[in-house]
């Protein structure tokens, strides 16, 4: 009786770790929230979740649901497990983000919805201009917490920015939230037939 008790805890004990180890092959990322509704920052808030999706998508162990569909959900009370059923995804990250002076807070949180239990939760809150480090950042540790291995030249995807100058990073995300405004808005259209 008692070695069938162990074997029993045994069994019960590899599988729940073996279960838990399980790394996580896709993911939706939600779109930030911007926190304090200031319009002068929602540009950062879809262009960091934009910014993140396109990040991780280069990982080729990793299936990220792609902008259009997630970008569904915006500005709507999302509830994590109907989200992540209709994308058919087993993972979901969530995000907030508010400007304090000239520091922005980046509070994010990593769920595993298969056992509804967070992976990683964090807040940043960084100057305006360390944005391209903190997209970096975050992208690498989504990646750890998935239990995914990151190879050499997967830490270089990571690593690549689309420049060295923060100041035109924000510019470029400035300008394709107004361009993606535009577009959603029919303003895009008008210009053109002009």
């Amino acid at each position: 009786m008692l070695i069938a008790s162990l074997l029993s805890a045994g069994t019960l004990g590899t599988y729940l770790l073996s279960n838990r180890s399980t790394a996580i092959d896709s993911l939706a990322v939600m779109p930030l929230v911007n926190v304090g509704g200031d319009s002068e920052i929602e540009y950062l808030a879809d262009g960091l979740t934009e910014s993140l999706i396109n990040n991780l998508s280069q990982l080729p162990e990793l299936k990220v649901i792609p902008r259009n569909s997630v970008f569904r959900y915006k500005g709507k009370d999302v509830d994590p497990q109907a989200a992540a059923r209709e994308l058919n995804v087993p993972a979901v990250l969530f995000g907030r983000l508010e400007q304090r002076g000239d520091n922005l807070a980046i509070s994010l949180e990593l769920v595993d919805l298969r056992e509804n239990r967070q992976l990683w939760g964090e807040r940043y809150v960084r100057p305006v201009s360390e944005i391209l480090q903190v997209q970096k950042d975050i992208s690498e540790k989504v990646f750890e917490k998935l239990r995914l291995r990151l190879k050499g030249e997967d830490k270089d995807r990571l690593a690549k920015q689309p420049t060295d100058n923060p100041e035109a990073y924000q510019l470029y995300l400035r300008g394709r939230y107004h361009s993606t405004v535009a577009e959603n808005t029919g303003i895009g259209t008008e210009l053109r037939d002009c």
